[in-house]
């Protein structure tokens, strides 16, 4: 049997700040599914048109037409673009099962299969899945399988009871993905290629911003050994020299963080890397043994300094830890990257200018500001949606650059200038924009930073999109 996975493009503004920053990661789902499949003596492609930035007649005329299944993955804002490319393959291919997947899909499941968009939604984590419909097992027989049957009735098979074991899973399929494309975020690699790498599932926190269902609730870590491994393939393979750990908190187990590094050190693996990290999952010891082991930037998500907002989105800091945060990872000479949200419940314009304010006092080296989205399945849609306070339900508009949040503290508007004000008073400060350019080592760096700062500057004016919207082609 082939199996046809496909990665939907999304459209970036050019008034989102991800138009400048954004990166180029795999899907590492889909990769990891087509190994299993494949695994099982089948055959199957990756089309990533987000990567190659397809049109959806440029999706469709890439599909082999011997194809028996084509799953589509989605996150909120790909959603409109996902549902887009299942109408074209069934209009096109109607013999093929159309499976959907990911964070979305798990929400709406029910709706999308009863409407036909898709036969088939794989719920949550999709490996065990994947596995029992590559043996041809019954879809009855099938755990997080939403599906109909032969009258049309929606059948939902109950969860699975077990969660994968991340160190016997395969590599992901690396070799049939545009590997040359991939890049990490503006101002997160230091060498390149550069690629994005996830070693654990769940996270530690509970924010009402995040959906922390998909995986379920406790965090499942990749062996130091494994991961070393992984790298070692990444790099004999396809020349990686430099990983960002997208895990949501690559810092949660901190033993084993710290015996990946004593891995890498002994091993004199040749590795620049950054990773992602609350700020109570830290110590000044575990960070110098993170310095020496290559890494050189941790991005800390903040959110706001005030402490109200923090309680109210169960982020569970303060600034106290944030400042200890940063003092002990500058103390270790890694970079700061805070990740900032405006727009939260309890929002004033006072604590959004003190949320600004802390940004450049706190000498971190880059910030990200994004207005507040609350993704469906989080605590905070549900919050929001029950309370009739939600703006609107323009999937491709939850895109952390656009107000969804109906507050009674702050118009939406507010929000929205906050949004670009946030940008222009930490990059445009002549302070930083020296350091920037004492830091610059080549004339490609010049022209990078030169075009971040005309695109920081202009940010509010610039309407185009960056990415194809593939429902227009």
């Amino acid at each position: 049997m082939h199996f046809v996975f496909i990665n939907p493009p999304r459209e970036i503004k050019g008034n989102n700040i991800w138009s400048i920053i954004n990166s180029v990661n795999p899907p590492l789902g889909l990769a990891l599914l087509a190994a299993i499949w494949d695994k099982h003596g089948h055959t199957s492609q990756i089309i990533d048109a987000s990567a190659l930035r397809l049109s959806i007649p440029e999706i469709i005329a890439g599909i082999n037409p011997s194809a028996d299944y084509v799953g589509i993955t989605a996150t909120t804002p790909e959603i409109g673009c996902a549902t887009a490319i299942a109408r074209k393959v069934r209009e096109k291919f109607p013999h093929v099962e159309i499976i959907m997947g990911g964070t979305h899909p798990t929400i709406f499941h029910e709706e999308l299969v009863r409407n036909k968009i898709c036969d088939l939604v794989v719920r949550n984590e999709g490996e065990i899945p994947i596995a029992r419909l590559a043996v041809n097992a019954p879809h009855e027989a099938i755990p997080n399988l939403t599906w109909r049957d032969s009258s049309d009735k929606v059948i939902i098979n109950p969860d699975s009871q077990k969660f994968v074991n991340l160190d016997d899973l395969p590599f992901p399929a690396y070799e049939k993905l545009p590997m040359p494309l991939y890049h990490s975020a503006l101002g997160a690699a230091r060498k390149e290629p550069s690629i994005g790498m996830v070693t654990s599932r769940g996270c530690p926190g509970k924010c009402t911003f995040c959906f922390s269902e998909m995986f379920g609730s406790q965090i499942r870590l990749m062996s130091p050994d494994r991961i070393i491994q992984h790298i070692e393939h990444l790099q004999n393979n396809f020349g990686i020299r430099e990983i960002s750990f997208y895990d949501d908190t690559f810092t949660a187990g901190r033993e084993n963080v710290a015996q990946l590094c004593r891995l890498m050190i002994e091993k004199n693996i040749r590795l620049s890397w950054s990773c992602f990290a609350r700020v109570d999952t830290v110590a000044p010891d575990l960070l110098l043994l993170m310095k020496k082991a290559g890494c050189h930037q941790i991005m800390y998500g903040f959110e706001t300094t005030d402490e109200k907002i923090l309680k109210h989105i169960n982020k569970r800091t303060n600034p106290n830890q944030f400042q200890n945060a940063i003092a002990w990872t500058r103390a270790a000479k890694i970079n700061v990257r805070g990740a900032f949200m405006l727009g939260n419940p309890g929002e004033t314009k006072a604590s959004m200018e003190k949320t600004i304010a802390f940004a450049k006092k706190s000498e971190i080296q880059l910030a990200v500001f994004n207005i507040t989205t609350p993704y469906p399945g989080t605590a905070l849609f549900k919050e929001f949606s029950q309370n009739d306070s939600l703006l609107h339900q323009n999937w491709d508009l939850y895109n952390l650059a656009q107000p969804v949040l109906k507050l009674n503290t702050v118009s939406a508007e507010s929000v929205r200038q906050y949004y670009y004000k946030s940008y222009r008073d930490f990059y445009l400060r002549p302070s930083f924009i020296l350091r920037r350019i004492l830091a610059i080592r080549t004339f490609p760096e010049v022209l990078m930073y030169a075009r971040a700062v005309f695109n920081i500057m202009t940010l509010p004016y610039r309407n185009i999109s960056f990415n194809k919207d593939c429902r227009k082609k």
